[in-house]
C-alpha cells in the first residue's frame, strides 16, 4: 500500500526541505515592496528601447504597410512606458513589439542585427516588468491617481505592490549568466584563443602585440569564473554585496570595448531587481532629503 504524500512531508528529513520550499514561493510570488525601483526599470527600459530602435524605426525609413505599422506600433508603446500612462498594458504592449521585431522582423525576414540576444533581452524585460507594479511611482497613472484621492477626500494610493515580475527577472538574468559561462567553458574560450581573436578583429588587424597571448590566457578564465559567480551568487544578499561591483565593471568594460553597448545597459539597469525594493525607496528618500518617518507618511 503507497505511503500518503503528507506522511512522507512530515518525516523530520523532509521538513527543511518544506521549510525552504515556502521560503522560496514566499521569495517568488508573496513578496509586496516599493513600486519605484519597478518604476526606474520601466522608464530605463523605454530610454533602451529608443537607444538602440529609434533611429532605425522613423517613418521615412520603410514606408511599406508593415514598416509603418511596426514604427507607429513602437513609439506609441515605448512613449506610454516612459511616461506610465496605464504602465502594465504599455509594458506588455512594449515587449511585444519587442519580441515581434525579433522572432518576425530579425529572424523571419532576415533583419540580423535584430536577432541578437539583446534584442530578445529587451523584449522579456519589458514583460516581466509589466507584471510589476512599475505605474505607481514615478508615472502619469500615479498623478491621476493622486489627482482622483485628493477629489475624493482619501488619501493617495500606496506606492507598493507585489514583486513577482522583479523576481522573474532575477531569474532571467542568473540563467543567462549560467549558459553565458557554460557556453564559454570550452578550450576554444579557456585557453584565451577567443579574446585574442576578438581583440585583432576589433584593434590590431594581423598585428599580434606582445604580451596579448598571456594577458588572454588569464582573462578567459577570469571571465567565466566571474559570470558562472554572478548567476549564483547574485541572487543571495550574502554574496551579492561582493560581486554587484566586479558585475557593473565587467559590463562597462565590455560596453567601451565591445559593440554590445545595448546589451551592457540594459544588464546595469536590470541590476536593480536583486535589491530589496524597499531598501531602494529608502536610499531615494534619503537623497531627496526625505525623512523616513515622513516618507512613510506620504506613502
Amino acid at each position: 500500500m503507497p505511503v500518503p504524500t503528507d506522511a512522507i512531508s512530515d518525516r523530520p528529513g523532509w521538513r527543511p526541505m518544506r521549510a525552504m520550499a515556502a521560503r522560496f514561493v514566499d521569495w517568488a510570488v508573496g513578496t509586496e515592496g516599493s513600486s519605484r525601483s519597478s518604476a526606474l526599470v520601466r522608464i530605463g527600459l523605454a530610454m533602451l528601447f529608443w537607444s538602440r530602435w529609434a533611429g532605425e524605426l522613423l517613418l521615412y525609413r520603410d514606408q511599406s504597410p508593415i514598416g509603418l505599422f511596426l514604427a507607429v506600433n513602437f513609439f506609441v508603446a515605448t512613449a506610454l512606458l516612459f511616461v506610465g500612462y496605464h504602465s502594465r498594458i504599455a509594458a506588455l504592449w512594449t515587449g511585444s513589439v519587442g519580441l515581434a521585431m525579433y522572432y518576425y522582423f530579425g529572424h523571419q525576414l532576415g533583419r540580423e542585427p535584430w536577432t541578437h540576444h539583446h534584442a530578445y533581452l529587451l523584449a522579456i524585460a519589458a514583460l516581466l516588468i509589466a507584471l510589476t507594479p512599475c505605474g505607481r511611482s514615478y508615472s502619469l497613472d500615479r498623478y491621476l491617481a493622486v489627482i482622483r484621492a485628493e477629489r475624493s477626500g482619501h488619501p493617495p494610493p500606496a506606492e507598493r505592490g507585489n514583486l513577482w515580475g522583479l523576481r522573474l527577472i532575477v531569474m532571467q538574468l542568473s540563467v543567462l549568466y549560467f549558459f553565458a559561462a557554460f557556453d564559454k567553458t570550452t578550450y576554444a574560450f579557456l585557453s584565451g584563443a577567443r579574446i585574442e581573436q576578438i581583440f585583432l578583429w576589433y584593434y590590431a588587424g594581423s598585428d599580434h602585440p606582445a604580451g596579448l597571448a598571456w594577458l588572454a590566457t588569464i582573462v578567459s578564465p577570469a571571465v567565466v569564473a566571474l559570470e558562472y559567480c554572478l548567476a549564483f551568487g547574485l541572487p543571495f544578499r550574502r554574496t551579492r554585496r561582493y560581486l554587484v561591483l566586479p558585475g557593473l565593471v565587467f559590463h562597462a568594460i565590455i560596453y567601451v570595448t565591445l559593440p554590445v553597448y545595448t546589451f551592457s545597459a540594459t544588464m546595469a539597469l536590470l541590476y536593480l531587481a536583486y535589491f530589496d525594493a524597499d531598501a531602494v525607496d529608502k536610499v531615494i528618500a534619503r537623497l531627496q532629503g526625505i525623512g523616513l518617518a515622513a516618507r512613510e507618511g506620504i506613502s
